[in-house]
């Protein structure tokens, strides 16, 4: 079944491994947005779906990560959230 939530509040998404991101909705203007960011819009005409999708996931993502927990650099140490970390992330 699927459940639809509607809230419109952020929340944490438990992924495994100790792995939380806190996150806004996403909503109908967060779509636009990532449709309109500048990786997407400079995607070959040719790029295989897979391609698109990756880059679609990644500008959604950027726009609605605002925290995580269990994402460290080599040595371990936390990181704090960046569009590159989320895109190294993805």
């Amino acid at each position: 079944m699927i459940r639809l939530d509607l809230s419109s509040e952020p929340k944490w998404l438990d992924l495994g491994a100790g792995l939380r991101l806190h996150v806004l909705p996403v909503t109908t203007a967060i779509m636009v947005a990532a449709r309109n960011d500048p990786a997407v819009e400079a995607l070959p005409e040719g790029a295989s779906k897979e391609e698109q999708a990756l880059v679609m996931a990644k500008a959604v993502a950027r726009r609605v990560v605002t925290g995580w927990e269990g994402v460290g650099d080599a040595d371990g140490d936390p990181v704090p959230v960046t569009p590159e970390g989320i895109d190294a992330l993805l």
